[in-house]
């Protein structure tokens, strides 16, 4: 096939460049401070013309060490290459103080590490643009294995068109690969495709002071500051059979797809009596478990540790196709992986320079990465631009699962039973009536489509079938069973078999465990006030209190059942915070909710690292946050 989905190892020559890049980058910073500080103390030049010289003669000595050294650039288009170099070492002048504003202000970053941020990163984008607009390789060769490039793009061939069929429902032919639609690629189509994507600058413009959205004789147009150089999209809103993406997107496909191409397919898909779902989809001992979360909650981990060890099937990893009699249809995009994420799947065939680039790329394309990425979106900026060429010079470390697990079960169709919303926070487990898991699952599908341009054009696709959509989900929705599941370990793949064959609990019941050794875990198997329990204390979420005590026999296991009511009454608490006279306990309180916000970035820190410090912070975040709410309801009594 023309496509690899597969991160390819990174060769030689491109290793080469970038080190180069960096080298001559460094030397450039030297002849950099010696021209600002010669023009500013021998000269007496006011800073800031001092400031802006200094950059054109760094940017001149960088440019000649870069074609004589990095890469080998010819006497033809040298003037050329001199001044889209020039432009855009001075764009990244004028851009690097918003977005440095953007990391310190909205998201609290200290000034050095946001500035190693930003230096860091428009690197990685000033190297893709250098590498593959500046001095791209205009030959046709190749030095990738297999031919592919970094894009997935295969340079210097005849293909022109990829074709694509999504299980008969959705048909796609394209000028630029679509790698996400790999497994459903196909020599030729059958028919006529619903949609035509074409690359092509025309009718996108030039520079312009912040994006362009119009729309025109049924066409939603989206245009980024860089015109045709950067991002820009135009899509046939009535009929959304055409696509047209610059010419920059064929370098960046996986931008193409996930910011153009999936939001067409989604509503597409409505309209052909579809709903496509951001959730994950196993096959659990014959039962069709549906797995939704937010955003890099941990469906990934969860999907690979259940096929590893439980030896699920697999469905889909981030959406799946449903139809209104709940029959879900695979959706099998390659997994997006992290350093954390490939510790699930130890033993995954993968040669250690790939595992040593997922160090990289999976910072690059991480949680903190997205929500910066998000924020940043809100200002105006080309955020859109930047993420591809940030993705042309380090592509997502995607694979496919089967590549990860070779003997993963792909399975192409199954009906759904269940509906399981996972969670990080305190253990609990608790049914769900219709309404909340058909809001939990709406929100989740939207908070998979927030990153530019979608939320600009999105009245222009959805056109009048947002309420078909719903309608769609509502009625897959009234035939699962749903259970909200929250662990502090997020091991939710560990339940998984016994929610998938059923709960035993009463609807409205919630359950935990809290075992001998004082770890807490859910128990699914219908524990409660009337049934005898085994070792360790079960902690009854709903049960009233004094049906919830249970005094076991003699010959019984030890243990009893608690209700949390009864467990977690805030009378003693109360009481010590009575002791205390008003200044001290509204110390206390000012205390105890600082540690609490300390404890909660410590989360979110660990959230991005190994699982094992993660339940003992969680559950000092647990025991902080029931000390702080007791006093404050204290106080107001």
């Amino acid at each position: 096939m023309a496509t690899s989905t597969d991160t390819p190892r990174i060769p030689s020559r491109r290793g080469g460049r970038f080190l180069g890049f960096l080298g001559v980058g460094a030397t450039g910073l030297v002849v950099n401070q010696l021209a600002f500080w010669t023009l500013t103390d021998v000269f007496g030049l006011y800073y800031l013309w001092a400031f802006l010289l200094a950059t054109q003669f760094s940017t001149a000595w960088n440019f000649v060490l870069l074609e004589r050294y990095v890469f080998d650039g010819t006497h033809e288009g040298r003037w050329a290459r001199l001044g889209w170099y020039a432009l855009m070492n001075n764009v990244w002048n004028v851009l690097s103080a918003p977005v440095m504003y953007a990391i310190t202000t909205g998201f609290g970053v200290p000034k050095g590490w946001a500035n190693w941020i930003v230096v860091c990163g428009m690197t990685l984008v000033r190297f893709a643009i250098s590498n593959r607009l500046i001095w791209r390789d205009r030959s046709g060769g190749t030095d990738r294995p297999g031919g592919f490039d970094a894009a997935g793009v295969v340079p210097g061939t005849r293909q022109t068109t990829w074709t694509y069929d999504v299980h008969g429902i959705v048909k796609i032919t394209s000028e630029t690969p679509l790698p996400e639609l790999e497994r459903f690629e196909v020599p030729d189509l059958l028919g006529t495709p619903d949609i035509e994507v074409t690359v092509s600058n025309r009718g996108f413009g030039g520079l312009r002071r912040r994006v362009s959205v119009t729309e025109q004789d049924g066409e939603v147009t989206y245009i980024e500051h860089l015109g045709r150089f950067g991002f820009a999209a135009k899509i046939d809103a009535e009929t959304l059979s055409r696509i047209q993406v610059s010419k920059l997107l064929r370098r960046s496909p996986h931008v193409a797809y996930t910011n153009v191409v999936e939001p067409v397919v989604r509503w597409l898909m409505v309209r052909k009596g579809y709903i496509l779902a951001h959730a994950a989809c196993l096959q659990i001992d014959g039962h069709g478990v549906l797995i939704t979360a937010r955003t890099d909650t941990g469906k990934t981990t969860t999907c690979l540790k259940s096929i590893k060890e439980q030896g699920s099937g697999f469905v889909s990893d981030d959406m799946v196709i449903i139809d209104p009699e709940g029959r879900a249809l695979s959706y099998p995009k390659p997994l997006t992986i992290s350093s954390h994420t490939l510790h699930a799947v130890k033993g995954a065939p993968m040669p250690a320079i790939t595992r040593a680039a997922l160090q990289i790329q999976g910072r690059i394309h991480s949680k903190f990465g997205r929500s910066v990425g998000m924020a940043i979106g809100n200002i105006n900026l080309p955020i859109a631009t930047m993420s591809a060429l940030v993705q042309m010079a380090v592509p997502p470390p995607k694979f496919h699962v089967d590549r990860l697990i070779p003997e993963a079960e792909l399975v192409r169709e199954l009906d759904l039973d269940r509906l399981v919303v996972i969670e990080r926070g305190d253990a609990l487990l608790r049914e769900l009536d219709e309404e909340t898991a058909f809001e939990i699952l709406s929100d989740n599908t939207e908070d998979a489509y927030g990153f530019p341009p979608y939320p600009r054009i999105e009245s222009s696709l959805t056109n009048g079938h947002v309420e078909a959509e719903r309608a769609i989900r509502r009625k897959v929705i009234g035939r699962l069973e749903a259970v909200q599941l929250r662990t502090p370990d997020r091991n939710w793949y560990e339940r998984l078999p016994q929610l998938a064959a059923g709960i035993a609990v009463p609807f409205g019941t919630e359950v935990v465990r809290v075992d001998e050794t004082g770890d807490v875990m859910l128990d699914l198997t219908g524990v409660g006030a009337n049934v005898e329990p085994d070792d360790g204390a079960v902690i009854s979420l709903g049960a009233e209190p004094e049906a919830a005590v249970v005094a076991p026999d003699d010959d019984e296991p030890d243990g009893e059942v608690i209700a949390l009511e009864e467990r977690l009454a805030p009378e003693s608490i109360a009481s010590r915070f009575a002791q205390l006279s008003h200044d001290e306990a509204e110390e206390v309180e000012r205390a105890l909710s600082g540690a609490l916000t300390l404890l909660q970035k410590v989360s979110d820190i660990l959230d991005q690292q190994s699982d094992r410090e993660a339940p003992a912070v969680s559950g000092l975040v647990a025991s902080v946050r029931s000390l702080r709410d007791s006093r404050i309801t204290q106080g107001k009594g």
